[in-house]
């Protein structure tokens, strides 16, 4: 996961393989899913049901969101993320499943109350995304009306990341923290890369 996410980030650095490494990033986070499934060991058919429903649920809000705008504000997806089907990657599914399951596994490790993991993991979801999101456009991965990113984007994140959490809850999954702390860390390590390669730091 490190290796990927780490190597990748710094090919951005370089214009002749910038596209290419773009055109890559859907491919490296269904990757990052099947690393994490595999190594994870939990192969109960109840875990892939799961898997099912947050895919389906986070590209159901997304393809909301980018159509109605009520949910995260007014936003359009770039290329970057692969193949859309009515102007939403089928991609950004995974996304939520990876750091659904990535925070999820690390509050679960640190609390017992179902509330405060739900809880906990969902503001380490708008934390993650709070990183993400000024470099959503330079990646070509989605664009904000005016370039300004809305409030309303943090409390519809944290809301739709509650929602599956709870659901993961209730789920009972098992997960090992240290794959859950390498899926979100590598992730956020690729994005500050970006960072320094975009000069925002």
């Amino acid at each position: 996961m490190f290796f990927l996410n780490i190597i990748g980030s710094f090919g951005l650095f370089f214009d002749e393989i910038e596209n290419l490494i773009l055109f890559l990033s859907p491919i490296n986070l269904l990757i990052l899913l099947v690393l994490f499934y595999w190594a994870n060991g939990y192969r109960k058919k109840s875990f892939i049901f799961t898997l099912t429903l947050i895919f389906l649920f986070g590209f159901l809000v997304e393809l909301i969101g980018v159509h109605y705008k009520f949910i995260f504000g007014d936003y359009s997806y770039g290329n970057a993320l692969g193949l859309k089907i009515f102007q939403t990657p089928l991609i950004i599914g995974v996304n939520w499943i990876n750091l659904s399951l990535a925070c999820f596994g690390i509050s679960s490790f640190f609390v017992r109350n179902n509330f405060l993991v739900a809880l906990i993991a969902s503001i380490l979801m708008v934390l993650t995304d709070f990183i993400i999101e000024p470099l959503s456009g330079l990646l070509d991965f989605w664009y904000w009306s005016g370039n300004q990113i809305p409030l309303q984007n943090y409390i519809g994140w944290f809301f739709v990341s509650f929602l599956i959490q709870l659901f993961l809850i209730r789920s009972k999954v098992e997960l090992k923290l240290q794959l859950c702390f390498a899926l979100l860390i590598s992730q956020i390590i690729f994005f500050l890369i970006q960072y320094i390669n975009h000069g925002l730091f």
